[in-house]
């Protein structure tokens, strides 16, 4: 299901404005407010050199900026734009609307089941990354 739910939602010519990687790295942000580059990295599970790549390209396309640290100027800490936000919102209602579609012929029992159970498994997984 997860291999499918990623092929699904996975970058498509014309239609994604974000990718994947951009997707979760935006999305954190946001959830956020902004974290220092190492922070987003280690959060993420990305190499410090493969993030740094990925945040050059999103802050040319405007969708993060960096800002110096108010409590350590020597450091930066990275935010998304209101460009950046809008395209998160944009990609993110896109794969909703691809799962939702999917189960548009279910009944209204069957997707409230759906939603349950999909909110018991968010949270099972979440225990699980902060054990």
């Amino acid at each position: 299901m997860f291999t499918l739910l990623a092929r699904v939602t996975a970058d498509q010519p014309g239609h994604a404005q974000l990718s994947r990687p951009d997707f979760l790295v935006i999305g954190r942000l946001c959830r956020a407010g902004s974290l220092r580059p190492g922070d987003l990295a280690q959060q993420e599970g990305l190499d410090q050199s493969t993030l740094s790549r990925r945040i050059a390209a999103l802050a040319e396309r405007g969708y993060v900026r960096r800002q110096a640290d108010p409590a350590d100027r020597r450091a930066q800490l990275l935010e998304v734009t209101d460009q950046g936000r809008a395209a998160y919102e944009a990609e993110q209602a896109r794969r909703v609307r691809l799962v939702t579609d999917a189960v548009a012929h279910w009944s209204s029992p069957e997707q409230a089941d759906l939603v349950r159970l999909l909110h018991e498994l968010n949270n099972a997984l979440q225990q699980r990354i902060t054990q």
